[in-house]
């Protein structure tokens, strides 16, 4: 069965994200991404609507125009979420600043805040991802990463998160 996927995408950056996607699932099925125009209509009249457009282009306009029933199918894609929690042995200017620079080092971009929570967000060759960084405490200090996104890239960046944190804790569990 084939699907006809509608994506708007907020910038050229977005585009090109999509464009590498279909070129990576070229080999793994059949995609098309025609020239011209796509659009999607609902109506009692299609007969008189297609009438009317073949009346409007040049050439062999049964060429040119492919037409497709559509249904609305509801993505059963749910986004992922794993959650890294530890207690770290270090004051939290000193760990706040440590999260700062491994989230940076991952070219994850600060978004906003919410209360005492960080939102920073993060695009990798595994997808994009949302980190919330909540750090509270005084010298022992309770730190909770939540990492949200769709495939790979969640356990991609909780991986490379947690053999981080672990190293400037010196080592462990994660109760640190």
């Amino acid at each position: 069965m084939g699907y006809i996927i509608f994506v708007t995408y907020d910038n050229d950056a977005e585009r090109k994200r999509i464009d590498y996607l279909l070129d990576k699932w070229s080999s793994q099925a059949t995609l098309k991404k025609p020239r011209g125009t796509v659009f999607y209509i609902e109506t009692d009249n299609t007969r008189d609507f297609l009438e009317e457009l073949f009346s409007r282009l040049e050439g062999n306009a049964e060429e040119k125009v492919e037409v497709y029933y559509a249904k609305k199918v509801e993505s059963n894609v749910k986004a992922r979420r794993r959650v890294l929690e530890y207690t770290i042995n270090e004051e939290k200017k000193v760990v706040e600043k440590f999260i700062d620079y491994l989230l940076s080092k991952i070219n994850s971009s600060y978004s906003h805040s919410e209360d005492d929570t960080k939102i920073y967000n993060v695009y990798t060759r595994k997808g994009r991802a949302t980190i919330r960084a909540t750090i509270h405490g005084d010298r022992r200090t309770r730190t909770s990463l939540e990492i949200e996104g769709y495939g790979d890239v969640v356990d991609f960046l909780a991986e490379r998160i947690d053999e981080e944190l672990k190293l400037f804790a010196g080592g462990g569990d994660g109760n640190i």
